[in-house]
């Protein structure tokens, strides 16, 4: 996305039902098209750095007139692959549902109408590098002329995996809109202390035992699944930015927080 791209909206309201993952309670979001230059709005909050929550557990939450919203990367990410620049969200309690795990339920209620403007992405001027430079976690960007993101992650049971995307497009959405959360059995009681995981279920998580295999009766959706959706995850991360980032990413067994980090040192430049 350059910056002779339109803005681009909702065409029509959006409404979703269902259960929030980290509350396990009935939630639902709704979204409505915005004017040009509005920007994602979420409770009455413009999306942006400063909103990002630090210190959730798995997850991005953003801070709110009416309290806290958790979990919003899923949505965030579905509108990035719908380039999606100004929309106004409602949540009622506390995140959007989770739906299937995926980005893929909301690309199916949304779709983008043009606006009469254009937006200027996010630029760098000189590399932006959070973490270990060289075998630890990390996540770096350098200036480049469209987005691309290479991420890797490496699990115990599952082994070393990684994926290539490129910037919003049919392509890209082939790759990473279906992917679900994950979580591996052992971490359950831990989760479960912490209060994170009240509406995890096999119909919206991927579930790993021990020995690295799914236990949802289905299946993965690919074999790197996983891989795919940390790509996911980073994408609606980056757009906590407020605009479009053109730079070239690399993530290394990296998260949220990681993610969030990089954020706020880019918007820092």
């Amino acid at each position: 996305m350059d910056s002779s791209d339109p803005r681009r909206t909702v065409a029509a309201a959006v409404e979703a039902h269902g259960v929030g993952l980290r509350s396990g309670q009935p939630c639902v979001a709704r979204l409505r098209p915005a004017e040009a230059g509005r920007g994602v709005v979420i409770n009455g909050a413009p999306l942006s750095p400063a909103r990002v929550i630090p210190g959730v557990e798995r997850a991005t939450a953003i801070q709110t007139p009416e309290g806290p919203v958790a979990l919003v990367e899923h949505l965030l990410a579905a509108l990035w692959l719908r380039e999606i620049s100004d929309v106004e969200i409602e949540v009622e309690g506390g995140e959007p549902p989770i739906l299937d795990g995926s980005a893929l339920g909301w690309l199916g209620r949304i779709q983008p109408a043009a606006l009469a403007a254009t937006q200027a992405p996010v630029a760098l001027a000189a590399p932006v590098l959070i973490g270990d430079p060289d075998d630890g976690p990390m996540v770096a960007a350098w200036p480049a002329p469209r987005f691309s993101a290479e991420v890797s992650v490496e699990f115990p049971g599952l082994g070393p995996m990684s994926v290539e995307i490129g910037p919003p497009g049919p392509e890209t959405t082939r790759a990473v809109a279906a992917a679900r959360t994950f979580g591996f059995s052992r971490d359950k009681a831990a989760l479960s202390a912490a209060g994170v995981i009240g509406g995890v279920s096999l119909e919206n998580t991927v579930i790993f035992n021990d020995r690295g295999r799914p236990l949802n009766p289905e299946g993965l959706r690919w074999p790197d699944e996983p891989v795919r959706h940390k790509a996911l995850d980073l994408i609606g991360d980056l757009m906590c930015l407020g605009a479009p980032l053109q730079a070239r990413v690399v993530a290394r067994r990296a998260g949220h927080r990681l993610h969030h980090a990089l954020v706020r040192a880019i918007a820092a430049l």
